[in-house]
């Protein structure tokens, strides 16, 4: 198996759904190397002010203050871990897109409102929040399209995203059933169709790990070791 890199996790406390405390990360973030992952984006969510997990002070300085508890820790595994943010689209405006970089990367990490939300033209209000990444010469990484209504009624409507030059990122747990047969068959019609550029975890707990290997298999199995390497290894992301 490839190293993997891992852009969306939740592994750092922050007061979101993730790790609850710095002990609780650790043992994600081990959870997380014993299985291949080499770099590990933690991305607390920046929800919207009327969500569960709005982007406060109060998180960002528990968010900051594990991070720094728990980084040196972590690098003495052999794990690489890095700050980002999983931001909801209409937050993106609310704040300057650097703020939510990928640290290393030009990347911004935002979410396809997931299929829990009654959300308006759903793949609009992405596509709004994707061009004001890029107007800011960045480059939007779009989490989990296979959870979000809209995309699985039509896969294909994501196709313009791609061609922009957009990377549409698949929770690796979809591609082997662990969010029900509608985010399963969806992820793979996207993945068959060439319109995903990476993998990520999603991982919030031991329930959920941080683990990418059960999704690299599936993928290796069906499409071959190349593309499966392609989408864990971090090759697609822009860099800084």
């Amino acid at each position: 198996m490839p190293g993997f890199v891992d852009v969306h996790s939740h592994v750092v406390p922050s007061g979101d759904d993730g790790a609850k405390s710095v002990e609780d990360g650790l043992t994600l973030c081990r959870l997380a190397v014993e299985s291949g992952t080499e770099i590990l984006f933690a991305t607390p969510h920046a929800h919207a002010a009327w969500d569960t997990y709005p982007r406060t002070p109060e998180r960002l300085a528990q968010f900051d203050a594990a991070y720094a508890e728990m980084r040196p820790e972590v690098a003495a595994w052999g794990l690489d871990l890095r700050r980002g943010w999983e931001v909801f689209p209409s937050e993106v405006g609310a704040s300057v897109p650097p703020d939510f970089l990928l640290e290393g990367t030009t990347a911004v990490l935002i979410e396809f409102p997931g299929f829990w939300l009654q959300i308006d033209d759903a793949i609009g209000v992405v596509e709004a929040a994707a061009l004001l990444v890029e107007e800011a010469d960045l480059v939007p990484v779009l989490a989990h399209p296979e959870r979000c209504r809209a995309v699985a009624a039509d896969p294909g409507a994501v196709r313009p995203f791609v061609e922009r030059g957009w990377l549409l990122c698949l929770n690796a747990p979809s591609l082997v059933g662990g969010h029900g047969e509608i985010a399963m068959r969806t992820a793979w019609a996207l993945l068959n169709d060439g319109l995903i550029a990476l993998v990520a975890s999603d991982g919030h707990s031991p329930l959920r790990p941080p683990v990418l290997s059960d999704g690299y298999q599936a993928v290796r199995e069906q499409l071959g070791h190349e593309r499966a390497h392609a989408l864990f290894d971090g090759s697609v992301l822009p860099w800084s």
